[in-house]
This record gives structure tokens, C-alpha cells and sequence, in this order.
């Protein structure tokens, strides 16, 4: 029997249908190489942890390039080994994640991200910062080689205070700083101190009443100040206080381009959250702020 059109039926043509699925799963498994490829170089992932244990994605990089919390998340895994660091340096714990990534948007935060880590009571009662890093922090350092925290009434910075406060036209404030650093946030080998001072008593506002937090240079001789907040408050007023209080929680450099970061821990009168800092050039830069306020 002649096996053509005229006897049998034919059989509808599925090649259009075998391409179609095939640029699907063409799509699924370029997306997934992408980032295996990723997880394959230099990946470094960076959560940060209130005091509470309660968790914010701040992002992170590949290779040095750095990646936003919304690309970042992306590589996020539940068998990641995360490494906690404050100002002591690396600490021996290692987390991992838990459950699923949780993403917040609401009127009273920034969007952002949260991962639960698997954190125990005794690694609770700090701000600090949790990094995972592919080459385990080998190939490019992730904290500083050197981090000193100075005595809060060192007498250089105290007059380098004095001064700043006295072009603010706070000249008879109290000096009170709240933390004092010694580090090289360029990996230039020269070094920085960073001011984090607080004077403030978070009832009403009142003349004086201040939350700086200056980096401070030596250059050719002469003593170089850079800004990274400059919160005053030069009159009385009838009001709590909302000046931004930080605590510097690490400095640690979260997507492996060799140059260290600030990370501040802050709380107001309406709320908390994260500022990453990355200190140069005479230019502070913010470009990750997580976190609630009102």
C-alpha cells in the first residue's frame, strides 16, 4: 500500500512547536548558567544584622563589579556559607540562610530585601554584617589588614571636632564622640580615622545637639575632612529630636573591588535602618540605604 497523503492522514507538523519549547528551555538554562557562571567567579554576598537578629540584603558583587540587592538576590542559596564581621574582624561563626527571600515595600521603609540567617541567641545584641564569599575572602580581602578602635577622647580628633563644630556654628557644644577607627578604606596603604559622634538626648530637640560623622585624612602635611553626615540641630525647638544616630557596625569591602565600606547601623525617633558608605576623593557616596523610618 502507497503510504501518501490520499490513504493516511498526515500528521501535523510539530517543528514549529519543538522550536518554541526549545527557545523556552533555551531561556531557563541560559538564565540558570548565568548565574552558575556567576556563583563560578568571584561572588560576594553582603546581609546585614541588627542588633534583633532582624535581617537586610545590601548586595553585593561579581568579579568587583557590584550588584544591587534586587540582582543579588538572585544568587542567593540555602547552603551559602555566610562569615559575621564587625570591628573585631572576621568572627568564626559561619550561617546560612533560612527560608525564603523576603522582599519589603510598605510606606514607611525603603524597599528592601530580608534573609533570615541562622543565627543563635549568643550572636545576638550587635549591629554587624554577614558576607558570603566564593574564594572565602583568598583572593581579594574582604576587612581591612589593619582596624584599630582609638580611645574616644584622643586629643587630635577631639580639636579636629572642636573645630568642625565651631565652623557650624556649634562652638560651645559638648565633644562627644561615640566611636573612633583607625583604618585603610582605599587599600592604599595610607590610613583614615573615622569620627562617629553623637550628642543628643532624644527628648526634645535642643540647640547643640548634633550626629557627625566625618572621615579624616592626612594629606601632604596637611589634615583633610571629609563628610559623610552632618545632622545640627542650631535652634531650640518643641519637638523630639529626629537626628540620625549611627553606630559603625563594620568596614568591610562587600563586592571585592579592594576598597573597604562603611556600614552604619542607625536608629531615629521614628525608626532604624542601614547606610552603606563608600569613602573618596573628598565625596562620600550612599548608594544603599536599608531600612524603615516614619
Amino acid at each position: 500500500m502507497q503510504r501518501s497523503g490520499r490513504f493516511f492522514k498526515r500528521l501535523p507538523d510539530h517543528r514549529c512547536i519543538r522550536m518554541i519549547l526549545s527557545a523556552f528551555l533555551g531561556i531557563i538554562f541560559w538564565t540558570d548558567s548565568v548565574f552558575s557562571i556567576a556563583m563560578a567567579q568571584q561572588t560576594r554576598i553582603a546581609i546585614a544584622v541588627d542588633p534583633q537578629g532582624q535581617s537586610c540584603l545590601l548586595g553585593g558583587g561579581v568579579d568587583g563589579k557590584r550588584l544591587s540587592a534586587d540582582l543579588i538576590s538572585k544568587l542567593l542559596k540555602p547552603k551559602l556559607d555566610f562569615r559575621l564581621y564587625n570591628l573585631r574582624g572576621r568572627q568564626s561563626t559561619i550561617l546560612w540562610p533560612i527560608g525564603p527571600l523576603q522582599k519589603i515595600e510598605n510606606n514607611s521603609c525603603n524597599p528592601h530585601f530580608r534573609q533570615q540567617l541562622s543565627l543563635v541567641p549568643s550572636e545576638l545584641g550587635t549591629a554587624q554584617i554577614a558576607i558570603f564569599d566564593s574564594e572565602g575572602g583568598k583572593k581579594i580581602a574582604i576587612s581591612p589588614k589593619t582596624l584599630i578602635v582609638m580611645n574616644n577622647d584622643d586629643e587630635k580628633y577631639t580639636r579636629v571636632l572642636a573645630s568642625f563644630l565651631e565652623r557650624q556654628k556649634l562652638k560651645d557644644a559638648p565633644i562627644k564622640i561615640h566611636q573612633l577607627i583607625r583604618t585603610d578604606l582605599e587599600g592604599d596603604g595610607k590610613f583614615e580615622v573615622i569620627i562617629n559622634a553623637i550628642n543628643t538626648a532624644r527628648d526634645l530637640d535642643r540647640k547643640g545637639e548634633y550626629s557627625i560623622v566625618l572621615v579624616v585624612r592626612e594629606v601632604d602635611g596637611k589634615t583633610e575632612i571629609e563628610t559623610i553626615q552632618n545632622e545640627l540641630t542650631l535652634e531650640d525647638s518643641d519637638f523630639p529630636a529626629v537626628l540620625w544616630e549611627n553606630t559603625i557596625a563594620a568596614i568591610a569591602d562587600i563586592d571585592g573591588d579592594g576598597k573597604m565600606e562603611i556600614i552604619m547601623y542607625g536608629q531615629f525617633y521614628h525608626g532604624q535602618g542601614w547606610d552603606l558608605v563608600r569613602s573618596g576623593d573628598g565625596l562620600a557616596e550612599r548608594p544603599i540605604i536599608c531600612g524603615c523610618g516614619g
